[in-house]
């Protein structure tokens, strides 16, 4: 591709965890350096937040150096990449509009008048999700997060009967990160579903495993129970506040003077309200013949972007922009290693969609007729699964530089680290179930956070 600007082809990510980064270095390992390609990362936070850390970083002050890793090795020195910092507040078919951010000003207060327009040939969305804290917090600097964590802790300290409401992965690892660290304080989880880490795939095993785990580590598990706790809510997701929690159908009622909300994710995709067909794209669903609604693309009770086993989103119109991770449809079970895996996927796809333009442009054509309007658009001739393994080679080989990769989920993985010294886990490449051991090698005893600082070209702290 020669280095003109005519032909630079540009990539932009939106969002910088663990889908976005990972879909990043993917695409800096398979772009060769004379490529005239330009990625730009766009940003809200100053820093990486490294969420799987957080209920550690919570109740072990030393820790919380662990929790945000700093954008500035990201790409090469002296490379056209860049980070953009700033909320994406509607994408189009071929840019975004930017609202610039700054530390201290909230996203509610940024002037539509100073938005950015970011052009695009490739677009990945990965703007991930929102839990309720102290999982993620809403906010755009790492400063204000290490600050708000403090005060949790400071509220954990001074407390006495701790109820956690929620007993999905983040429930469960909460509830076993403080009685791990705060033994003499009484902490109670309450689950409203018969099993813990409810899931769809995973074995009764090892929920009844994750179950009996915290049991015996002096947690209190409370299932198929569903309470409201005034003022608690998933905006005030930890509440410092006297009150009596009174089971349903049952007399008892608990007393707590420090409250977790910890129930689901939710995702915000309305940024998509402005997406519409380029001029020259037919803006007929196919599938229905009806003009072109942006509302189509979202599951109706999640609002995630509905995507096609390539990752690309679900309509004809828009080959060129991907949506991965907690955003997205791809996993029934939204985990950080899902978004690993999708983002690579993503970038391996776009990467053979940007060498197939300059095959063609130097004469080369595939086997089968090529129709621009529908390119990329189904599985069939386009797509299959590759071998993984040649991905970090010189290039595809020629019987698949015009085949798109099907992105398969993530196994049912899960390890579940309660307390530094194990925890719970489910591997089915190796069995099912295994207690501490597992959980302490594969993710207890640092979260993860080693592999995520070199992962951005940064030493630990």
């Amino acid at each position: 591709m020669a280095d003109t600007s005519s032909n630079k082809k540009h990539i932009v990510i939106l969002g910088g965890s663990y889908g976005g980064v990972a879909c990043v270095n993917k695409l800096l390992r398979n772009l060769s350096k004379d490529s005239n390609i330009e990625i730009t990362l766009i940003e809200k936070c100053d820093a990486r937040y490294h969420c799987v850390a957080s209920y550690r970083a919570l109740v072990q002050k030393d820790f919380a150096k662990n929790l945000w890793i700093p954008y500035t090795n990201l790409f090469p020195k002296g490379s056209p990449h860049r980070i953009h910092r700033g909320l994406v507040r509607n994408i189009y078919n071929d840019h975004v509009l930017v609202a610039p951010i700054h530390d201290g000003t909230s996203e509610s207060s940024l002037p539509s008048s100073e938005l950015q327009r970011i052009n695009f040939d490739y677009l990945v969305i990965a703007t991930g999700s929102m839990i309720p804290s102290p999982a993620k917090w809403a906010l755009n600097s790492s400063t204000e997060g290490l600050r708000k964590l403090d005060d949790a802790r400071d509220l954990i300290v001074q407390s006495e009967r701790i109820v956690i409401i929620g007993g999905g992965a983040c429930g469960v690892e909460l509830s076993g990160e403080i009685k791990y660290a705060f033994p003499d304080k009484s902490v109670t989880l309450i689950h409203d579903m018969p099993a813990l880490v409810d899931y769809p795939r995973f074995p009764e095993s090892f929920k009844e495993e994750a179950r009996r785990y915290l049991t015996n580590h002096g947690v209190e598990v409370i299932l198929n129970q569903r309470v409201e706790v005034e003022g608690l809510s998933r905006e005030n997701s930890v509440q410092k506040a006297e009150r009596s929690i009174k089971l349903q159908g049952s007399d008892r009622v608990i007393q707590s003077d420090l409250q977790f909300f910890s129930i689901g994710i939710k995702v915000d995709t309305g940024f998509l309200s402005t997406l519409e067909p380029s001029p020259n794209k037919k803006a007929l669903d196919k599938k229905t013949q009806t003009p072109f609604d942006a509302e189509t693309l979202l599951n109706p009770k999640t609002r995630a972007v509905k995507v096609r086993p390539t990752l690309q989103l679900d309509h004809d119109a828009f080959p060129h922009i991907f949506a991965i991770g907690d955003i997205s449809t791809a996993d029934p079970v939204p985990t950080c290693m899902a978004a690993v895996a999708a983002g690579e996927t993503a970038a391996r796809n776009i990467v053979k969609l940007i060498r197939k333009e300059e095959k063609r442009a130097a004469g080369h054509h595939p086997h089968y007729v090529h129709n621009p309007q529908h390119d990329h658009q189904h599985l069939g001739d386009e797509a299959e699964s590759v071998d993984r393994s040649d991905d970090e080679t010189n290039g595809y080989s020629c019987r698949s530089w015009n085949k798109l990769e099907a992105y398969v989920p993530v196994q049912t993985l899960m390890v579940l680290a309660m307390n530094p010294t194990g925890g719970v886990s489910h591997l089915p490449v190796v069995g099912s179930w295994f207690g501490n051991l597992t959980a302490k090698l594969a993710k207890s005893s640092d979260l993860f956070s080693g592999r995520f600082w070199r992962e951005m070209n940064m030493p630990r702290p």
